[in-house]
Parts: C-alpha cells; sequence; structure tokens
C-alpha cells in the first residue's frame, strides 16, 4: 500500500512537472515599463525573447503594454495589470467583440425593410421627441 502511494505521488508530481514545463509564454515585444517577479517581493524587467511560465507574476505600468505568445496564439496584455501570466493570458484572449472604431455594423433590427440605416434612438433624442408631446409656454 505505502508502494502504491508513493507511486501515485511520483506520477502525480511528473505529470504536474510536464503540464508546467510546456506552458512557457514568450515575449514578442513590450511598450513602455513591463516587469515580472523573480523572486518574492522583487520585480525585475521583462525583456524580448523572455520565456514566462505560466505562475509568473506580471506587472504592467502606465501605457505599457507587453505581446505574449504562446502554441502560435498571440495576445497583448495592456497597461496596469498585475496577476499571473496564465491569467492574465486567459482574461486577455477571451474577447467581449463588439464595435470599433472605423467597423461597419451588420444589418440588425434598427434597419429598415429596404437596408437602409435608420436612426438609433438616444436619450438626447427621445427627449427631443418627449418635448413635442406637451404643450410648452415659455
Amino acid at each position: 500500500m505505502k508502494k502504491l502511494l508513493v507511486l501515485l505521488s511520483v506520477l502525480f508530481a511528473g505529470t504536474m512537472l510536464f503540464a508546467a514545463g510546456n506552458a512557457n509564454y514568450i515575449v514578442e515585444s513590450i511598450v513602455g515599463n513591463v516587469t515580472y517577479e523573480s523572486a518574492p517581493g522583487k520585480f525585475d524587467k521583462v525583456v524580448v525573447g523572455q520565456e514566462l511560465s505560466a505562475s509568473t507574476v506580471l506587472n504592467t505600468g502606465l501605457n505599457s503594454s507587453v505581446v505574449l505568445k504562446l502554441d502560435g496564439k498571440t495576445i497583448t496584455i495592456k497597461a496596469k495589470q498585475k496577476d499571473t501570466v496564465e491569467s492574465l493570458f486567459v482574461a486577455a484572449s477571451s474577447s467581449k467583440g463588439g464595435l470599433k472604431k472605423g467597423v461597419i455594423a451588420k444589418a440588425d433590427a434598427v434597419d429598415s425593410a429596404d437596408g437602409k440605416r435608420e436612426g438609433v434612438a438616444t436619450a438626447s433624442s427621445r427627449a427631443s421627441e418627449a418635448k413635442e408631446d406637451f404643450a410648452w409656454e415659455e
């Protein structure tokens, strides 16, 4: 029984080391001040080409960013972020979608039947329309 427990713990430790050994994030580019925790409480500058493990704590300064690559996937970690490389990578890779500047929106409920874009009501346009519903004395 004792031999089985030792064997299982060795297999588990080997599996964990193998999994951790494969998850090396490579630094593609850096803008500004980006540091990593090299020892508890000690932060050193990140350099291009450096390999970071998943558990490394990364800190991006104001107006700073770092581009990381893992298994062919490239992610940019933006300014004022501090966490482990793995959690920052996951957070940056889960994009929320939405519209970006200069992108044309696809047809949706505000398009008329003939395909022309109609105006979308905003708070100011609704207030202007509501003003017409009442007789105002000035």
